[in-house]
C-alpha cells in the first residue's frame, strides 16, 4: 500500500522546519521510486525533464514540490555517485532568458544538476503564432541534453506547453491539486502522477476541453508543506519575475499605442468607401484621445511617439535590406 518514506535526513535534522519530529522530510514512496529510476539512468548520458502543473490553479503547492524533488535528486547524486551539484535559489528560474543563462552555466560547471522552470507557462504557452523568446526556450529544450541535467518545468496549465514538450521532451507529468475537508477548508498537498503513455492521452482528448478527467493517472499521492530552500528568498525573486513580465505588458501596449498614432499622425490612412486620405495633426489627435479618454494627452508625447516608432521601423527596413 502506498505510503510516505523520509528522505534526505542529513540535511534536514529534526527542528529545519516548523512541525518536524524526524530527521529529513516526507516523499510518497511510488513517486520517490520513479525518481529513483531516473537517477539510475542519469549517468548513462541521459537527461529527463518532468512536468508539475495544476490543473489550471495557482497557489496550489507546485513550486514546493518541485523543491523537494530537487532537493531529492541533489542528495542522491552525492549519496549514490559522490557526485555534489549546486542547489541553491539560484536553480530556480522565472524567466525563458534566465533559464537560458543558468542552464548553460549550471550545465558547463555542474553536471546532472536540477533545474526548476517556475512558471514556464509564462514563455512557453502552446500559441499558434511564437515569441522570439518561446522559439529560444524550446530551442534550448532541444539542445540542452548533452548537460544531463534534470529539468522541471512549473506552471498552472499542462495544456499550455507546445505539442513537442508535453507529448515527447518530458517523461511524465505530476498534476497538482488541493482538496475542501468537511469543515471547507482548502488543503494543498495532492497530486496525480501521469506516465508517459497516460499524459499523451491526457493531453490529446483534454486539451480541447481544458479537461484532466479525461484519462487514468498512473497513481496519486501526497507530499508535505515543505520547501526545501530559503523561501523569502524565492518569494523575493517571484516578486521581481512579476514585476518585470508587469513592465513588459506596459512596454508591449506602448508600442501599439505608437503604431496607431503613427497610423493616424504619421504615415495616415486611405478611407477605402471615399479614397480620401486620412491624416490628422498632432494637435488634432491629442484632442482627440482626450475627448475620448478624459486624459490629456500633450502634443509632444504624440510627437515624441511618432519618431519612436517612425525611427524603429526605418531601422527594421534597413536591417532587412542589409539580410
Amino acid at each position: 500500500m502506498p505510503k510516505y518514506v523520509r528522505v534526505c535526513q542529513d540535511w534536514f535534522p529534526k527542528g529545519s522546519y516548523k512541525g518536524q519530529k524526524e530527521d529529513g522530510f516526507l516523499m510518497w514512496d511510488l513517486l520517490k521510486l520513479q525518481l529513483d529510476i531516473l537517477l539510475k539512468n542519469i549517468t548513462r548520458d541521459w537527461d529527463f525533464t518532468i512536468v508539475i502543473s495544476g490543473q489550471g490553479e495557482v497557489r496550489v503547492g507546485k513550486s514546493f514540490l518541485a523543491s523537494q524533488i530537487g532537493c531529492y535528486w541533489v542528495y542522491q547524486l552525492e549519496k549514490l555517485y559522490g557526485i555534489k551539484v549546486k542547489w541553491d535559489i539560484d536553480n530556480f528560474v522565472l524567466t525563458g532568458k534566465d533559464l537560458i543563462k543558468r542552464g548553460n552555466w549550471l550545465g558547463t560547471h555542474y553536471k546532472y544538476s536540477p533545474l526548476v522552470y517556475d512558471e514556464a507557462g509564462a514563455d512557453l504557452e502552446g500559441r499558434k503564432v511564437m515569441t522570439s523568446m518561446t522559439r529560444d526556450v524550446l530551442d534550448y529544450y532541444r539542445e540542452c541534453g548533452q548537460y544531463n541535467m534534470l529539468n522541471i518545468l512549473v506552471l498552472p496549465d499542462f495544456f499550455d506547453l507546445p505539442k513537442g514538450i508535453a507529448l515527447t521532451r518530458s517523461i511524465f507529468l505530476i498534476d497538482v491539486y488541493y482538496i475542501a475537508t468537511e469543515e471547507g477548508i482548502f488543503e494543498r498537498g495532492y497530486f496525480n502522477f501521469y506516465s508517459k503513455r497516460n499524459k499523451k492521452k491526457l493531453y490529446l482528448n483534454g486539451k480541447k476541453e481544458l479537461n484532466y478527467h479525461v484519462a487514468p493517472y498512473d497513481f496519486n499521492g501526497q507530499f508535505p508543506n515543505v520547501f526545501t530552500l530559503n523561501y523569502e528568498k524565492y518569494k523575493k525573486l517571484k516578486l521581481e519575475a512579476l514585476k518585470k513580465r508587469e513592465s513588459l505588458k506596459r512596454n508591449k501596449f506602448q508600442i501599439q499605442r505608437d503604431a496607431s498614432w503613427y497610423l493616424l499622425a504619421g504615415e495616415g490612412l486611405t478611407c477605402k468607401k471615399c479614397g480620401n486620405e486620412i491624416k490628422l495633426t498632432q494637435e488634432q489627435l491629442a484632442r482627440r484621445m482626450e475627448n475620448m479618454t478624459g486624459i490629456f494627452v500633450h502634443q509632444t508625447t504624440i510627437g515624441d511617439a511618432l519618431k519612436r516608432y517612425g525611427y524603429e521601423e526605418q531601422q527594421k527596413m534597413e536591417d532587412k535590406n542589409k539580410n
